[in-house]
């Protein structure tokens, strides 16, 4: 049996016990290396997430939409998606005076594109429910959103503050629109999209 013992007065040395042994180590203690506190590493500038959402297709290929439908459709699907995003990462992140702050600034632009949204999901539901349709995809986009917070770890708070940084300097719904269209979908959004058509 091995036994470490430091008896009072020995500063510096260890007795070790070894099947009844006692040999005296003198000058063998190595101090622990400092701990080195790294800052986290800086967050990025500007546009952090992919809100281009992938919008669920009809229930039935004979539901059409116009291009021009198609159009302000995909717009109104992205700001809500960034939306989501930024209120994932409020509540993550305890950032809510700056989400309070997105959503005075773009109020009137965010309910319009939510009243599309839920006009899509009405006529896109066929003889479904709209609403159901529409829970479920919204619960399928934040969960998702949420998940790649995670996955992020320590630096998905400093991303969401960039996010918001870059989002707050925006002036106007042209502005916002522009934002959110320039990042292709994110690779879930298939499986996203196909879930909440079902």
């Amino acid at each position: 049996m091995v036994q470490n013992k430091r008896p009072a007065g020995t500063s510096g040395k260890i007795i070790l016990t070894l099947g009844g042994t006692a040999l005296l180590l003198a000058g063998c203690a190595q101090k622990p290396a400092p701990q080195v506190s790294l800052p986290p590493p800086p967050a990025p500038v500007g546009h952090v997430y992919p809100v281009a959402i992938t919008v669920p297709p009809p229930v039935s290929a004979k539901i059409k939409f116009s291009a021009t439908q198609s159009e302000q459709v995909q717009q109104a699907f992205n700001v809500v998606g960034l939306k989501s995003a930024l209120m994932v990462g409020a509540l993550s992140c305890n950032q809510q005076d700056k989400y309070d702050a997105f959503m005075t600034s773009f109020q009137p632009h965010i309910l319009a594109a939510q009243h599309t949204v839920d006009t899509y999901f009405r006529k896109a539901s066929g003889s479904y429910s709209g609403q159901k349709m529409e829970d479920t995809f919204v619960t399928l986009l934040a969960n998702n959103q949420s998940d790649a917070g995670i996955a992020e770890g320590s630096i998905f708070c400093l991303n969401n503050a960039a996010e918001f940084d870059a989002v707050l300097t925006l002036k106007t719904p042209a502005d916002l629109d522009n934002f959110v269209t320039d990042q292709a979908p994110p690779a879930a959004a298939t499986t996203l999209a196909s879930a909440a058509s079902h």
